[in-house]
C-alpha cells in the first residue's frame, strides 16, 4: 500500500478511536433499517416487525467498522401506539460497544389530514463500552495506547423524535409524504475509554421523503440528513422501487463519498396469509481514491412482518 494511504490509515484509526466511543453507527439508507435511528417510527403501521440488521464496512480493511442490531417493533392498535427494543452491536478497531434500546411511540391519526398519521417517541437504553489494547492498530511500537490495559462501563442513551406520514394506506392513495426528526443521546454522558474522559455528541437526524404509487409498486426518493455538532454534517440521498410483495432496487450516494447499490426479495404469505419475508442486500463503495484503497462493504437485512390489524 502507498506511504500516503498508511499515513491516512494510521490517522483514521487514531480518530476513530475516540469517534467510535462517542457516535451513533453510520446511517443505512435500506428504509426499513432507517427506523432504527428514530424512536417515533418504531411499527407506525400495523405489523409487528422482527428485524436482524448486520453492516461491515471497508472489507480490505482491518478493524473497519462493524455494526449489527436486531430489532423487534410491535403495534398496540387498540391503545394508538407501539413499542420495541433492540439489541445493538458496534465496533471499530479496539472499540466496541453493546447493548439494550428501548423505544416507545405514541400515534395521533388524522391530526394533519384525513388518513395521515403523526406519532411521537421516545428512547431509552444502556451500552456497555469496552477497550480492547489487543486490537489496537498503530504505527510506533512504543504508542502508549498499547501499554493500557483497556476497560469498559455501561452509559445511558436517550432520546427523542417525531414522525409524520400523510397517507397510511398502501396503494389506495396516489402518494404518501413522510418526514421525520429525532434528537439522540440527547444525554451527553462522557465515555471513559483508556483513562480518558470522552465527550459523546448529540445527533439530530431529520429523514424525509416520499412515495409515489402505481398500480403494483411504487417509487420513494429520499433524503437523510446527520448533524452532530460541531463535526459532522451527513447527508445521504437515495431513490428505489418497489414491486408490490415482489422486490425492490435502489441506489444512493453519501456525502462521506460513497455510491450503493441495493436490492431484495419479499416472500408474501410466508408461515400464512398474514406474513412476509423482506431479505435484502446493499453494497457501498468509496468513490474517492483514498476510500477505494479501503474496500467496498455490505449491509444485510432481513425483516418478518406479520399483519396485526
Amino acid at each position: 500500500m502507498k506511504s500516503s494511504i498508511l499515513t491516512f490509515v494510521s490517522i483514521l484509526l487514531i480518530a476513530s478511536i475516540k469517534l467510535a466511543a462517542q457516535q451513533l453507527p453510520y446511517m443505512s439508507q435500506l428504509s426499513e433499517a432507517r427506523t432504527f435511528w428514530n424512536p417515533a417510527a418504531t411499527a407506525w403501521g400495523t405489523s409487528m416487525n422482527l428485524d436482524v440488521f448486520i453492516r461491515q464496512q471497508w472489507l480490505g480493511f482491518k478493524g473497519a467498522p462493524t455494526t449489527g442490531f436486531i430489532n423487534y417493533q410491535y403495534p398496540f392498535l387498540d391503545y394508538n401506539m407501539s413499542a420495541g427494543g433492540a439489541v445493538v452491536f458496534d465496533k471499530t478497531g479496539p472499540v466496541s460497544k453493546i447493548g439494550l434500546q428501548l423505544n416507545y411511540a405514541y400515534k395521533l391519526k388524522d391530526v394533519l389530514g384525513e388518513d395521515s398519521q403523526l406519532s411521537l417517541g421516545v428512547t431509552a437504553g444502556a451500552h456497555n463500552y469496552s477497550y480492547n489494547t489487543t486490537n489496537a492498530i498503530v504505527n510506533q511500537s512504543d504508542d502508549p495506547l498499547l501499554g493500557a490495559t483497556g476497560n469498559s462501563g455501561f452509559f445511558p442513551s436517550v432520546g427523542a423524535g417525531f414522525h409524520y406520514i400523510s397517507d397510511t394506506r398502501a396503494y389506495k392513495a396516489d402518494n404518501a409524504f413522510f418526514l421525520g426528526l429525532s434528537y439522540l443521546q440527547a444525554y451527553e454522558t462522557n465515555v471513559l475509554v483508556n483513562n480518558l474522559n470522552q465527550k459523546r455528541f448529540r445527533h439530530l437526524v431529520l429523514d424525509f421523503g416520499t412515495r409515489l404509487y402505481g398500480y403494483s409498486g411504487f417509487f420513494e426518493p429520499s433524503f437523510t440528513l446527520n448533524y452532530v455538532n460541531p463535526e459532522l454534517l451527513n447527508l445521504l440521498v437515495g431513490a428505489k422501487y418497489e414491486m408490490r410483495d415482489k422486490f425492490w432496487a435502489g441506489l444512493g450516494y453519501s456525502s462521506v463519498n460513497d455510491f450503493n447499490l441495493q436490492g431484495g426479495v419479499i416472500l408474501d404469505d410466508f408461515g400464512n396469509r398474514d406474513s412476509k419475508l423482506r431479505a435484502g442486500v446493499l453494497a457501498n463503495i468509496g468513490i474517492t481514491s483514498a476510500f477505494q484503497d479501503f474496500g467496498p462493504g455490505f449491509e444485510l437485512f432481513l425483516r418478518y412482518e406479520f399483519d396485526m390489524d
